[in-house]
């Protein structure tokens, strides 16, 4: 866990949570470079001080802010969409749905870890290879346990690892993420019916994965 917040100092929920709220806006906003912690400490209506006794340091704000956006999105997904899906293209593409409509919902969460996952915001690249990890980790293994109740429900090969099946769930879900921040980026004003082409481009990954891209 990159995030280690001091368990010497008692830290006060509310001020927690208003610096957490401040610091997802902030970066999501400002970049890393750009974001000071000074502004987060007014909004937040706490003193400087605090922020580096709960945090240390801005890089441990950066990276407990990551925590707090994945929490989030975790706490509010609807993970039926995945698990009750009859098989691989309907649970994609209905996730895909789904996640874009978060996406819209939450641009600040989604923005700040599509910026940690794919490593183009403006932090060291050290701290660009942390955040990545964290996000990457736990995506993934929630991912994970999304798809798997898809795939007992299909003919799988018995010759070929469960896991390797996830693993490439996995890249077309991260391929997936990319596209769309980068439609955004473009389309900042997009609603749900303007990603058909999004929409389109999961299908044929999944066509693909399933069936391959040889004739017979």
């Amino acid at each position: 866990m990159p995030v280690k917040e001091s368990k010497k100092v008692p830290m006060d929920p509310q001020k927690v949570e208003r610096i957490m709220s401040v610091s997802l806006t902030e970066f999501a906003h400002h970049g890393y470079q750009g974001t000071k912690t000074d502004n987060i400490a007014k909004q937040a209506n706490v003193s400087k001080g605090i922020i580096f006794r709960y945090y240390g340091n801005k890089v441990q704000l950066y990276l407990a802010t990551i925590k707090f956006a994945t929490e989030h999105i975790t706490n509010v997904a609807d993970y039926s969409v995945w698990q009750n899906a009859h098989d691989l293209d309907e649970m994609i593409v209905n996730a895909t749905k789904y996640k874009i409509q978060l996406q819209l919902q939450f641009p600040d969460e989604f923005k700040i870890l599509l910026d940690a996952y794919a490593g183009v915001g403006d932090a060291p690249a050290a701290l660009r290879q942390k955040a990545a990890k964290f996000y990457a980790n736990e995506t993934n293994d929630n991912l994970n346990t999304l798809v798997e109740p898809v795939l007992n429900r299909l003919p799988v090969r018995s010759d070929i690892d469960r896991q390797t099946i996830q693993n490439l769930m996995v890249a077309v879900f991260n391929q997936v993420g990319l596209e769309t921040k980068a439609f955004m980026k473009q389309h900042p004003d997009a609603d749900l019916t303007d990603f058909d082409e999004i929409i389109n481009h999961v299908r044929q990954y999944m066509d693909i994965l399933e069936h391959g891209f040889l004739t017979a």
